[in-house]
């Protein structure tokens, strides 16, 4: 009779175990499942995290509710580690391109929900990613010599590699032309310009010391920074200029010293809104703009000490970003063209540089 009684309280309590698990289960996928978040419409926030921490991310701010959600790779997938430097990302179609830098990878995503899709691995150094044309997009990767490499978005692969200059950093696509800027640590001091139909390299243009950020004006002219070079990198210095250029005749149309002898590489972003004459960048006291029609003249927009700057072209928004010295939460504010600031101070990711308008 003992023996019955305990086969059957084996069995019941079999049954409640098992019933528990299930129970527990169904609620975690279902916490899982409320992760879930409107990527309609907003911005993309790129979080490169902290050198070999491995905490590089992607935060997104709906700019139509104002809610900011942090951590969007891991909470669309299954708390997986996005990578270490999570350098830029671009938007092709259906799908979001991340560039993965000290773990020299590139992750596609759906951009519609952010679930991985697939990995590109063979790459070195990738730095910067812009969308070229339908399913083709284009990447700087390596050093000395650095290359732009073409991914096929469709085939999830890169299909192309040009060699560029040294230390290749952004890109900027203007004329049906991929215009790069060679030249990170004062290692070059050229824009390679590649044609965007053909995906093959038609000349190199010198511009100044540290070629790195690129963006068009409203009248489409190409300014380009170029950071100068550093005694303690490049065995010498030289001050920091804007170099504007004519993209259809490669002629330089203008120079204008930004910064001065042992600057350490500042000014170190720039940013332009396209309805305006203005060309924004960042020193080490804020970011200063000058007016295309009179560059030789520079002016205080937002006093700060920032990392990244980027401009929506829909109505001129300033976003600025403070790394917080990369060890907490970073910080995203918004100005408006007037410089009137538009939000509360927003907790971002580690490290924020940049982000993508959607």
């Amino acid at each position: 009779m003992k023996n019955s009684q305990f086969s059957i309280f084996n069995f019941q309590f079999s049954i409640l175990a098992t019933l528990i698990f299930a129970f527990l289960v169904s609620c975690k996928d279902d916490t899982f499942k409320e992760e879930d978040i409107d990527l309609s419409k907003g911005i993309f926030v790129v979080n490169e995290g902290n050198f070999m921490a491995n905490n590089g991310e992607i935060s997104f701010y709906n700019t139509e509710t104002g809610e900011l959600t942090n951590n969007i790779y891991s909470k669309q997938n299954n708390e997986a580690v996005l990578g270490d430097v999570v350098q830029s990302m671009c938007i092709s179609g259906d799908f979001a391109l991340i560039s993965v830098n000290n773990s020299k990878k590139i992750e596609l995503v759906d951009v519609n929900n952010f679930k991985h899709v697939s990995t590109i691995t063979d790459v070195v150094y990738p730095r910067y990613i812009i969308p070229v044309k339908e399913n083709i997009c284009a990447l700087t990767n390596g050093k000395n010599p650095g290359e732009v490499c073409i991914i096929d978005v469709s085939k999830k692969e890169i299909t192309k590699r040009i060699t560029v200059g040294t230390e290749p950093e952004n890109l900027l696509l203007a004329n049906n032309k991929i215009f790069v800027a060679n030249g990170a640590w004062g290692h070059d001091s050229t824009v390679s310009i590649i044609d965007a139909q053909t995906l093959e390299l038609t000349k190199t243009i010198v511009v100044g010391d540290g070629a790195t950020d690129l963006v068009s004006d409203k009248n489409g002219n190409i300014w380009v920074l170029c950071q100068g070079k550093a005694e303690y990198d490049a065995g010498e210095d030289t001050p920091s200029k804007l170099v504007c250029i004519n993209p259809d005749t490669y002629d330089i149309i203008e120079e204008v010293t930004i910064g001065m002898v042992g600057d350490d590489f500042y000014p170190t972003r720039i940013a332009s809104y396209l309805n305006e004459d203005y060309i924004y960048y960042i020193e080490q006291t804020g970011v200063y703009r000058i007016n295309i029609n009179n560059p030789q003249e520079k002016e205080w927009f937002i006093m700060g000490s920032y990392y990244g700057l980027e401009i929506n072209q829909e109505n001129g928004d300033v976003y600025v970003f403070f790394d917080n010295g990369f060890t907490s939460a970073g910080i995203m504010t918004i100005y408006d063209k007037a410089g009137n600031k538009l939000n509360d101070l927003l907790e971002v990711g580690i490290g924020p540089n940049g982000c993508v308008f959607k």
